[in-house]
């Protein structure tokens, strides 16, 4: 190696290990496939509570239209993807519905499977579960 490339090179190392790190992570939206993945999640969950015994009674005489729109822009905006949710919060969506710890728990699997069945890792999926965690207080209601 000649001296002018020497001096470069180790210039070049030397820069490397003193700047700091600048690898952002992808989000937690981009990660579990965005948009089109989410909206095959919500499709799947939204077919799977109609006619799961344990949550069916919730999902008879809901707008599937609304529904699918607001729980992609709400799980679009928990997971840090480009959406803002624009709706109701949680207590007053599920106000009167006397929505029951099983009805919430079946919709709970029932995400998970939806997630599963649309290759969304294990990382993800526990992640975006934290993030909706919280929530079940605003929900169940009896």
């Amino acid at each position: 190696m000649n001296n002018t490339f020497q001096g470069l090179f180790l210039v070049f190392v030397a820069t490397a290990m003193l700047a700091p790190s600048v690898v952002a992570e992808e989000n937690l939206y981009d990660r579990m496939g965005g948009a089109p993945v989410v909206a095959r999640v919500v499709d799947e969950l939204m077919r799977l509570n109609r006619v799961d015994p344990r949550t069916k009674r919730s999902f008879q005489k809901i707008s599937v239209k609304r529904f699918r729109e607001k729980l992609n822009e709400q799980l679009c905006a928990i997971a840090s993807g480009p959406c803002q949710y624009i709706g109701d919060d949680m207590k007053v969506v599920h106000g009167g519905l006397d929505i029951t710890d099983a009805e919430f728990n079946g919709v709970v699997e029932n995400l998970v499977t939806a997630l599963d069945a649309n290759g969304v890792g294990l990382r993800e999926k526990n992640e975006l579960l934290k993030l909706l965690a919280p929530m079940k207080r605003d929900i169940v209601t009896k």
